[in-house]
């Protein structure tokens, strides 16, 4: 009887135990089950966030298809219905690359170009890199090795092989200047393994702190001794860049009309100390404004013009204000783009920056017009232009040194991985509704018909839209 009554026993256990098994695996897939349809509904990642070394992560993976076994149908039947309800939200990346260093501090010792090759022999190494092999460490860190470069009065530094530091000068056309994808440079820091420090054939290349002579002298000139001169453009359309490249091109300063708000802001006392001063003094190559009232273009003498596809410069301005001024998520950015009020926004901007380039086209008493796209492409050539336009003399070495010292971020883009730097934020889905693109495309046509009846030079092929 002990025996028969074990084994009913037993039959019970086993039983109750295989019940609480099923019941466990109906909680985990019910929940797992939840969760994925939650993560599909939402739309958005983060892809390249821990993306290693390409800098734009994985493509998304497509959802995963709802189960036709009996007991779902019901479930289906409810996903089905929010899908209905809820509109697919925009998708974004924000860009991650392991291989370089970022700095928030405008004193920092460095900043990252690129990944290069590494000069093949001794020969090669001594020709290219002017100051050679500093140290061999196995404790070797990024920070280390500017620091030493610095120490030596270089300009350059370059990490290769996880333990090796390299010191350099850069003059003229640079082989050190072969900017290549950085995913090449995938040798761990010895001495900081989170960071990359080059490959067994690249270098992860540097540009220390120590000012390169040919272009580091930039003056204020004297009260009254400039013409006055914008640099106008719509937001966000690389008039920061471009100052940058002025400055150094023609060793004078830069100035804005909207001073008295930027004076005590940290990029005019570090970055554009010419912002600091009322720019009616005209003691600055150019000046900035983001203005399109016909009387205040009139009082320019000239004017560049920096025109940047509208698709672009929208959408860049949002993250702007969203992510900068009121301090929000890329995750709650990106919702903004399913708003009425990005709707708004879009239609409206548009409108602003087909006004901002026919209003200083047609009032202009003189002007020169850069494209956005035509100065990322060829920086050297188009800076070349607008230094010209400014009627300063040209320096070579000067315009090379300033587009070395501020490469565009076409240049630099496969260098930093698929999209840049890693606190940008980019789109995967066109948020553009098919009328706001109308309207946008309109007004493109009308700004490029505008340019080509005032004989300058029109918008670039690669605009969302024919406009020949």
């Amino acid at each position: 009887m002990f025996f028969c009554r074990g084994g009913r026993q037993s039959r019970s256990k086993s039983t109750f135990l295989l019940l609480v098994i099923l019941l466990g695996a109906g909680y985990f897939y019910i929940r797992y089950y939840n969760s994925d349809q939650q993560n599909q509904r939402n739309g958005s990642l983060f892809e390249g966030r821990e993306a290693g070394f390409g800098g734009g992560g994985r493509a998304p993976e497509p959802p995963l298809e709802i189960g036709k076994r009996p007991g779902d149908l019901g479930l289906e039947r409810k996903v089905a219905a929010v899908k209905e309800t809820v509109k697919e939200p925009a998708k974004y990346i924000s860009a991650l690359n392991k291989t370089w260093m970022t700095w928030t501090d405008i004193e920092s010792p460095g900043v990252y170009r690129a990944c290069v090759p590494r000069p093949k022999d001794d020969i090669e190494m001594t020709e290219v890199v002017t100051g050679g092999l500093v140290e061999h460490s196995n404790r070797m860190t990024i920070t280390h090795c500017l620091h030493s470069c610095i120490a030596l009065g270089f300009t350059y530094a370059a990490l290769s092989r996880g333990t090796e530091c390299f010191c350099s000068d850069v003059r003229g056309e640079s082989p050190l200047l072969n900017y290549m994808e950085s995913a090449l440079c995938d040798i761990p820091c010895s001495g900081e393994g989170r960071y990359h420090c080059g490959g067994a054939q690249h270098m992860s290349l540097y540009r220390t702190a120590v000012p390169d002579n040919r272009c580091s002298k930039v003056e204020l000139k004297p009260v009254g001794s400039l013409p006055l001169v914008a640099l106008a453009s719509y937001p966000r359309s690389g008039n920061t860049w471009t100052r940058q490249l002025i400055e150094r091109g023609t060793g004078l300063l830069t100035g804005s009309v909207h001073w008295v708000n930027e004076k005590d802001m940290t990029i005019s006392k570090k970055i554009f100390p010419g912002g600091n001063i009322d720019y009616h003094s005209r003691q600055t190559i150019c000046v900035k404004s983001h203005l399109n009232e016909a009387k205040h273009i009139q009082t320019f003498e000239g004017a560049v013009l920096l025109i940047r596809n509208p698709y672009s410069a929208l959408v860049a301005e949002i993250f702007r204000r969203q992510m900068l001024d009121q301090a929000k998520t890329a995750e709650e950015t990106i919702q903004y783009f399913n708003s009425p009020e990005w709707r708004n926004f879009a239609e409206n901007q548009s409108r602003s920056w087909k006004k901002m380039a026919v209003q200083w086209i047609t009032n202009s008493k003189k002007i020169f017009v850069a494209h956005y796209e035509n100065l990322q492409e060829n920086t050297n050539e188009e800076l070349t232009k607008i230094v010209q336009f400014l009627n300063v003399p040209v320096d070579n070495q000067r315009v090379l040194c300033a587009v070395q010292e501020h490469p565009s971020s076409k240049a630099t883009g496969i260098a930093l991985g698929n999209h840049g730097r890693k606190t940008r934020v980019y789109l995967t889905k066109d948020p553009f509704p098919s009328e706001v693109r109308k309207l946008v495309d309109d007004n493109i046509k009308e700004v490029n018909a505008t340019l080509i009846a005032h004989k300058l030079t029109p918008l670039p092929r690669d605009y969302s839209v024919e406009v020949y």
